[in-house]
């Protein structure tokens, strides 16, 4: 497999950002995987790639073990070389998300949770954020809850 840095050599985030945007995911994990590695991916666009862009990572975080089997179950068994890019590419997200590994960067993503004061909020958006975060709480670390916004 190729390291990140050739094949997104020259990538800074915002270009990382727009490459993700442009993405037919059914051209595999290949991209998203070097995408997920680089050393300019920030963390809004970790979080993008997690909540919005596929669920592979998702689907990863709520079983390690079994969930992407068998959700890519076809892959799995028929092609193990896009297995391993799939299995790869929602590991490394998931760990790096959870250890903080991504820095700030140039991009923003609201994931919709914790109720942070945004501009503009009313009151009852702000409650109602913080009874979203409430509940998704249960399910996820505040790693992947908490938006990336007001980036530099």
């Amino acid at each position: 497999m190729d390291t990140p840095g050739t094949v997104l050599p020259d990538a800074d985030e915002v270009a990382l950002w727009n490459l993700m945007s442009e993405h037919n995911w059914d051209d595999g994990f290949a991209v998203p995987l070097a995408v997920a590695q680089h050393a300019h991916c920030d963390r809004a666009l970790a979080l993008r790639l997690f909540w919005e862009l596929d669920d592979a990572a998702r689907i990863h975080l709520s079983d390690e073990e079994n969930a992407l089997r068998e959700q890519y179950s076809a892959e799995a068994a028929y092609e193990p070389k896009k297995f391993e890019h799939i299995v790869a590419y929602a590991t490394i997200l998931t760990t790096r998300l959870r250890r903080g590994d991504y820095p700030d960067g140039a991009n923003e993503y609201d994931t919709g949770y914790m109720a942070i004061d945004l501009p503009d909020q009313t009151e009852r958006q702000r409650k109602l954020r913080e009874l979203r975060t409430a509940r998704a709480r249960q399910k996820y670390d505040d790693a992947f809850l908490r938006p990336a916004l007001n980036a530099g």
